[in-house]
């Protein structure tokens, strides 16, 4: 797919991740001068109905979203049996990969990103949009530390079914997902907000709370079990953290946020009421009913009076000081039984079964076998997280450990480990006798890169791969350059390409001409870098060897883009002046920043940019809405 482009504009230029159902590649739009993010369904999946339609809802949810947190989409299409959607290109890492770099973030830093995720998830919720697949691996995260919300795949409108019938696939991440997604229940935005209280749980402690050798056993813990405090992980999470994400993750829907406001609302005020007094907790009384036996001696002793009648008062207070010797005597018996009993279950316990605190000890670059004995030390558990390719720790060995050295833990707990899998070993195709183009993108496509071509004269066509350094099936490094020995035809049947850009087309044409080769196609396209009838491109490039005759692609400029002036307008309701900041999403810059007093509760800016652009308004530092403008075409006016 690299180099393929797409709607006539965008250009497919580097693969950038993939999932289940799409491939993503990052995409230059030839139209509007930018990068983009291209979504393209998987083409195993063009066939099933069920994907095709997973894929066109979520282009439909995105579309009818615009927030700053959440990322935008651009365009729709297909084209044959491929389908894609266009949408901002993200320069950066998803979450996920963020908190495997740190290991777990601070308090502060993770209530600063879940209020962003929050915020996003309370502006599809009032859209009737249900993510439903809330996790760190859907949320990108900047080089200027905004997360935006991605990946609508399986998002779902309120209004619409959101039951998942028993014996269909549970939809969601089992690590990520509620209680009611487990149960395959009705699932509404208390599922969302479930969800975000698991991710800032990981944030702040780097792991996820229930683990297990399936996924139906995580599911399964999400219904049945309680997670371990995230404060007994990780002793410097702020109490309103821990308190937030207690709520959040209730497994009872009715004891969570109601929404994601309210969810919010209590985010804004936890570095500021660290103590998390604010957050309204749900008390579980775990205490059961106990029966209190009645006084036995004291009922029998009345009993006894009125049935037989007064006894002589000697005997009487004789048998009542032995009956008060004999009760004491049993109570201080059963009591020292108790005590030795107690002293004996406690020494028991706390040799074998009590949870004592030990330091992490260092097992980065160590193989398994050898790390599990040292953990083993320490009474800690090792668990593989994944297996991945490194160039630099040899294969078997872990390349990094979480939590990390010298973290005190309580006995018992897991060591997650990434293990390497060693260099990446890839065969190198066989591109010989294939077009120098199509071999170079088979090459990519593999992971090799493509070194810088050498032409020679051979009786294959000209253009094509005559042999390949290194040979084809050979099993090289990943990265590894390949070299290319492209034929130029015979001999005296070739001749060199010419320099044809920056030069009028009717030159250009007489140039072709007398360098022995044929006109082929002529495109023209608008370029603000060239003037009207200026060759700005060719193909082949200048000084490629190829044979005579061979026709020669041009592309001339049509002019400069024309841009226009265009207008936002605001109605804020009311006459007081107001603070307008708007912000160009498409690079997050502050395009106006100013104080107004509205004339008839409507504020007018005139704005001057290129291409279609989409700006966010803040007034008085709230999130008004977002507006696209199309600079390119000229305002209707009536006539």
């Amino acid at each position: 797919m690299l180099g393929k482009i797409l709607g006539g504009r965008y250009e497919l230029i580097e693969k950038t991740g993939g999932g289940g159902m799409a491939v993503v590649y990052k995409a230059k739009c030839h139209l509007l001068k930018r990068y983009v993010a291209v979504k393209i369904l998987r083409p195993d999946l063009v066939d099933n109905e069920e994907f095709v339609s997973r894929f066109k809802r979520e282009s439909q949810a995105v579309a009818s979203l615009s927030h700053p947190n959440i990322v935008n989409m651009y365009d729709v299409g297909q084209e044959g049996d491929i389908y894609y959607i266009v949408m901002e290109y993200v320069d950066g890492m998803t979450l996920k990969e963020y908190i495997r770099k740190e290991g777990r973030l601070s308090s502060e830093e993770a209530v600063r990103i879940a209020s962003q995720i929050c915020s996003a998830l309370h502006h599809a919720h009032e859209n009737n949009i249900v993510h439903r697949d809330i996790k760190p691996q859907n949320i990108l995260i900047n080089k200027e530390g905004v997360a935006k919300v991605a990946d609508f795949g399986i998002a779902r409108a309120v209004t619409s079914s959101t039951v998942t019938l028993a014996g269909a696939n549970v939809i969601g991440s089992v690590h990520y997902f509620s209680p009611e997604q487990a149960k395959g229940s009705y699932v509404d935005k208390k599922s969302d907000i479930y969800s975000l209280g698991i991710v800032l749980y990981e944030m702040v402690t780097g792991v996820v709370p229930f683990e297990g050798d399936s996924a139906i056993s995580v599911a399964l813990k999400h219904i049945q079990e309680q997670v371990t405090p995230p404060g007994e992980i990780n002793p410097d999470i702020l109490k309103s953290v821990q308190y937030i994400i207690q709520r959040a993750i209730e497994k009872d829907i009715e004891n969570r946020y109601h929404d994601a406001e309210e969810m919010l609302n209590d985010l804004n005020r936890a570095l500021d009421e660290p103590d998390g007094a604010y957050v309204k907790r749900v008390s579980n009384d775990d205490q059961a009913t106990r029966i209190i036996p009645r006084l036995s001696g004291l009922d029998e002793q009345n009993s006894g009076k009125e049935n037989h009648g007064a006894l002589p008062d000697e005997e009487g207070a004789l048998d009542k000081r032995r009956g008060w010797a004999l009760v004491t005597f049993s109570v201080i018996a059963a009591a020292a039984v108790l005590l030795v009993l107690f002293m004996v279950v406690r020494t028991i316990y706390n040799q074998n079964f009590a949870s004592r605190e030990t330091r992490v000890p260092r097992i980065e670059g160590q193989d398994e076998v050898a790390a599990r004995e040292i953990l083993k030390e320490r009474g800690l558990l090792l668990t593989i997280e994944e297996w991945i390719y490194d160039d630099t720790v040899p294969e078997g060995r872990i390349i990094s450990q979480n939590p990390q050295e010298g973290t005190t833990v309580k006995t018992d707990s897991k060591v997650y480990v990434i293990m390497s899998r060693g260099m990446k070993m890839i065969p190198v195709p066989d591109v010989v006798n294939q077009s120098q183009r199509n071999a170079e993108i088979e090459l990519e496509n593999q992971g090799l890169k493509v070194g810088q071509p050498e032409y020679i004269n051979s009786n294959i066509a000209s253009g094509y791969v005559v042999r390949q350094e290194p040979a084809a099936y050979r099993e090289v490094p990943e990265g590894t350059e390949v070299h290319l020995f492209i034929s130029k035809g015979p001999e005296e049947n070739s001749t060199v390409v010419g320099k044809y850009t920056g030069i009028n087309e009717s030159v250009a044409l007489e140039l072709i001409k007398g360098d022995n080769l044929e006109i082929g196609n002529v495109y023209r396209e608008l370029n603000s870098e060239y003037k009207e009838g200026i060759v700005f491109r060719q193909s082949p490039q200048q000084g490629a060897n190829v044979e005579q005759g061979r026709k020669v692609d041009l592309w001339v400029s049509l002019g400069e883009q024309p841009i226009y002036k265009k207008k936002i307008s605001i109605t804020t309701g009311t006459d007081r002046s107001v603070r307008v900041k708007i912000i160009r999403t498409s690079d997050d810059k502050v395009i106006h920043d100013k104080k107004h007093n509205p004339a008839d509760r409507k504020i007018e800016i005139i704005m001057e940019d290129t291409g279609v652009q989409s700006y966010a308004i803040w007034i008085d530092n709230e999130y008004f809405g977002t507006q696209t403008l199309d600079f390119t075409k000229q305002e209707r006016r009536d006539e």
